[in-house]
């Protein structure tokens, strides 16, 4: 009887987490959460967690290093999902395509893309020579880059990509434009990133949110698989700093 009371236990704290997660965006901002808050979040993520905020001369007291080691860990953790998020959603939209179009190279299909879009698979083309690399499709498609992905969801293309793929997706995505704002946030975190611009003041458990919900449109299993391995609401949660907004 108590091992089914455990399991029972662990998948009601399962379904919490997504609840803990909107009651953090919502309260994060405050220095110190409530007791019924705290008891809350310790339920859900465990009693050893750290949702006490340190106050400004708390923090200046701690190592000079601590943010910028911070900002290290939560990059790199943030990493993994969005390689995740970027690699799926090429392959996807590049398999679908093929088989849609019926052919390996379905960017030269007439009318298809708008010249700003092919001009971005010639430049891929011309990097792809100047370092003495096969022009084939693999390499193609790794050469572009997430905001031409991305961009082949906006609404220029609802009619002629998005109504298309749409019935290719193995869980339905729902509206177009919240694909597309949510994968553009997405690509503006990998930017900063990739760039080492400051990510302090997102909203890191949003976009968080958005990497696995995107990634679960497109391949549920790798979704629950990075999900699983994922460091980013353990560091977010046990962080002692607050951004502006509700964001770490």
């Amino acid at each position: 009887m108590p091992r089914r009371v455990n399991q029972l236990l662990d998948s009601v704290r399962g379904s919490l987490q997504i609840l803990a997660i909107y009651f953090l965006n919502t309260n994060f901002h405050n220095k110190r959460l409530s007791p019924g808050g705290k008891r809350f979040l310790e339920f859900t993520w465990g009693s050893n967690a750290n949702f006490t905020m340190k106050e400004s001369n708390e923090q200046s007291n701690s190592s000079k290093y601590e943010t910028f080691l911070f900002v290290f860990e939560i990059s790199a953790a943030l990493w993994v999902h969005i390689i995740a998020f970027e690699t799926t959603l090429r392959k996807f939209l590049d398999n679908v395509l093929q088989h849609i179009y019926r052919v390996i190279e379905w960017w030269l299909v007439p009318n298809l893309l708008y010249p700003n879009d092919r001009k971005d698979v010639e430049l891929a083309i011309k990097r792809l020579k100047k370092r003495d690399l096969p022009i084939n499709n693999n390499n193609i498609v790794a050469n572009l880059s997430l905001s031409f992905w991305i961009e082949l969801l906006s609404r220029r293309y609802h009619q002629k990509i998005w109504m298309k793929i749409v019935k290719f997706f193995p869980v339905y995505p729902g509206r177009r434009e919240n694909f597309y704002n949510k994968a553009r946030e997405i690509r503006n975190l990998r930017n900063a990133i990739a760039h080492h611009a400051p990510i302090l003041r997102r909203n890191l458990i949003r976009d968080h949110a958005y990497l696995h919900e995107l990634t679960a449109l497109l391949n549920p299993h790798l979704a629950e698989e990075v999900q699983k391995r994922s460091r980013v609401l353990d560091l977010l949660l046990n962080a002692r700093l607050v951004g502006s907004g509700g964001g770490i």
